[in-house]
């Protein structure tokens, strides 16, 4: 994946986003990934005091999957459909094995690409199937940005050239690691601070 040539500020409401309103979401978290823990520490490190980039807390690193609405929106009902949908969906699956190395520069984040990515679409097109089935397929969010297949290590908080921030991850040595995922959470999420927060509602496993 190329680096960007440029940033700008990630600091922005999405449609339909305002300050305190949530969304229900599909997401694969990985806080309790220790191999990738250590990668995002090294790289965090060298980032420390490149300014215009705040670093996300380790507790909140993941995958955005599939959002499914917005929790003012989505009814109880339609919600446990929902779970059993994807669920369904997920019972012929293995657990998910992403390998992560080298982090690069995107328009809005500095981050570690997932690998294969083609497991990531494909567990996308699952959900998104299973949402379909539930909601109707106009009601189902639109698929996500780039940020829907890495790890952001750090948002970027200002706007010009992406430089600086090449250079350093370019000069941080690392090794390569593995995370494997046995369950995909659906959570209420929020984006009223720099970075996505979330509670979990239900894990549904993969097999």
């Amino acid at each position: 994946m190329p680096h960007a040539d440029q940033v700008r500020s990630h600091a922005r409401w999405r449609p339909g986003w305002t300050s305190g309103r949530t969304s229900y979401a599909w997401l694969l978290g990985l806080a309790d990934q220790p191999g990738l823990r250590r990668l995002v520490n090294e790289y965090q490190y060298a980032l420390r005091d490149l300014p215009g980039f705040d670093l996300v807390p380790l507790e909140w690193m993941h995958i955005l999957v599939q959002e499914a609405g917005f929790t003012d929106e989505v009814g109880d009902a339609d919600l446990d459909r929902m779970v059993t949908a994807v669920g369904d969906r997920l019972a012929g699956s293995s657990p998910l094995t992403l390998a992560f190395h080298h982090a690069v520069v995107l328009p809005e984040s500095l981050a570690l690409p997932a690998e294969p990515q083609s497991s990531l679409h494909e567990l996308r097109a699952d959900v998104r199937g299973a949402l379909t089935e539930v909601l109707g397929e106009e009601a189902v969010p639109a698929e996500p940005e780039d940020t829907d297949r890495h790890v952001s290590l750090a948002h970027s908080t200002t706007e010009g050239p992406a430089i600086f921030a090449v250079a350093t991850l370019g000069a941080t040595a690392v090794e390569p690691t593995t995370a494997k995922v046995g369950s995909l959470s659906l959570v209420r999420l929020s984006r009223d601070h720099s970075n996505s927060e979330w509670e979990v509602i239900t894990d549904v496993s993969f097999g």
